[in-house]
């Protein structure tokens, strides 16, 4: 069985995950690397960090309580998204 390492639980406008836009989905992200997604809420024991993700075509803005607090990431495929999540172990 995997280790988790991460995982985000995240509301909002979502295409990529959500047939309808809004929607919530989760993440799993094991510590060998894989990760799992799913439309069902993973409780989180300890939240780590609280975030904003905002992605317009291939960048997207990230807003963080950990730091770096404000990111900018260019991604390879264009999406939109505005999503607020939750991360933890």
């Amino acid at each position: 069985m995997h280790s988790i390492k991460k995982i985000y639980n995240e509301y909002g406008l979502d295409f990529d995950n959500n047939r309808y836009g809004f929607g919530q989905s989760s993440e799993i992200e094991y510590t060998d690397g894989t990760e799992m997604r799913t439309h069902e809420k993973v409780k989180i024991k300890k939240v780590q960090a609280k975030y904003l993700r905002i992605w317009i075509g291939k960048i997207v803005m990230v807003i963080d309580s950990e730091k770096p607090h404000l990111s900018f990431k260019k991604k390879d495929r264009w999406n939109f998204k505005i999503v607020y999540g939750k991360s933890g172990k």
